[in-house]
């Protein structure tokens, strides 16, 4: 059966902003900053607001509501996200005035079934019809976009499908959080083996990139490239990730026979962003041969194996640029760089070999373990999408 999403709302409670606390005493008030974009609140910058006592006995938050961003959004995110209310708590939460608390009807349908229509048609576009932008802001028009209907099947078949959708989204998390703790594991056996890459407290001897690498920066882009005789897929600094290559979004232009042979890439070349997000660092794991690279990426192959391993320098790169290693050299107000002269002088410690590559047998046994969690990450996510399709088409039930 199809409802009005207004009939299914027992009430709709706007939200208060009071008075700013100046003692720290107050109510906590739940804004859109404090928003996820998988319908979970995070709690962790719950602002103090000082609210008269009877707005807050008649507007707080009870369990199993659910609150929708009715101001905010931007071009690229539309106003309109939801977030349950999931707390068994006798402490009183109200929410801003950017957003309005919908109190489900039980008796009609279940809150997170609720959400989770709301959810599934905020991703597919539902709000959008309904905002209107006022002085910056987008807002949307919450009494329009309530007369949207949805299907409701019968409460047994609500509960079953919020089940089913709470249970891969809690895999879903889970496997994001292993990939997430396997990659603390190796920055902190990194720094364990190691030390750190910018205070150095090992006192290893150094060597000058220039010496341990043979370093190529990509081809030239410039209008006259394109022609359409020789074309080959080329790999652009956006291409390179930390730690991976993402072969996804690739350009082509034209490259001379001989232009093939200087910039083909091979197994174990490692890519570091010259531009825009400089030196971000990726280790080719396999031939690329019938790809070339552009000039916002430096090639690096190492000349003595028995000096240095990819893995470490790799991890070194990582570690040591997100804590200020490189700081770029500026041509424009909007692209950064990391010319090779500079590259060449960069100076990175040599920790005998036998370590060297005791971690990077540590890298590759958890990468092998983080490559099984991505695929059953990927899984699942395509099991919630598909799920998430009939929920909208109103074709799953028990």
């Amino acid at each position: 059966m199809r409802y009005h999403l207004k009939d299914l709302i027992k009430e709709k409670i706007t939200g208060e902003w009071g008075n700013e606390s100046v003692n720290g005493e107050g109510n906590k008030v739940i804004r859109t900053t404090n928003f996820t974009n998988n319908g979970r609140i995070d709690f962790k910058k719950i602002v103090i607001r000082n609210i008269d006592s009877n707005k807050v006995n008649k507007k707080h938050l009870k369990k199993g509501d659910i609150i929708i961003e009715k101001s905010g959004g931007s071009p690229a995110q539309p106003v309109g996200r939801v977030v349950f209310f999931d707390l068994e708590t006798d402490e009183k939460f109200l929410c801003n005035n950017f957003t309005t608390i919908l109190r489900p009807n039980n008796d009609l349908v279940d809150s997170k079934y609720l959400l989770y229509q709301l959810q599934i048609g905020y991703h597919k576009g539902r709000t959008r019809r309904y905002q209107n932008k006022t002085t910056g802001i987008i807002n949307l028009q919450l009494d329009k976009y309530l007369e949207e209907k949805i299907e409701v099947p019968s409460l047994p078949d609500q509960l079953h499908i919020a089940n089913l959708l709470s249970k891969a989204e809690t895999l879903i998390t889970q496997r994001k959080e292993t990939l997430r703790l396997l990659d603390e594991y190796l920055k902190s056996t990194f720094l364990e083996m190691f030390g750190d890459p910018i205070k150095r407290e090992k006192r290893w001897n150094s060597e000058a990139c220039g010496n341990l690498f043979d370093m190529k920066l990509g081809k030239m882009l410039s209008a006259k490239n394109y022609t359409g005789t020789h074309l080959k897929k080329y790999l652009r600094n956006v291409n390179v990730k930390w730690g991976e290559i993402d072969l996804s979004d690739l350009k082509e232009m034209d490259f001379s026979e001989k232009e093939v042979e200087n910039y083909t890439l091979l197994k174990g070349d490692i890519l570091v962003c010259e531009g825009g997000d400089v030196g971000r660092t990726a280790i080719l794991k396999y031939d690329l041969k019938e790809y070339c690279f552009q000039n916002a990426l430096h090639r690096l192959r190492i000349k003595d194996y028995e000096q240095i391993n990819a893995n470490y320098f790799s991890w070194f790169m990582f570690l040591g640029v997100t804590r200020g290693l490189i700081k770029s050299s500026t041509i424009s107000v909007t692209i950064q760089h990391f010319t090779q002269e500079r590259f060449k002088k960069l100076q990175i410690p040599l920790p005998p070999l036998e370590l060297q590559t005791q971690f990077a047998q540590i890298v590759e046994k958890t990468e092998a373990l983080k490559t099984k969690y991505q695929q059953s990450l990927r899984e699942l996510e395509n099991l919630y999408n598909t799920l998430s399709q009939k929920v909208f088409r109103g074709e799953l039930g028990s």
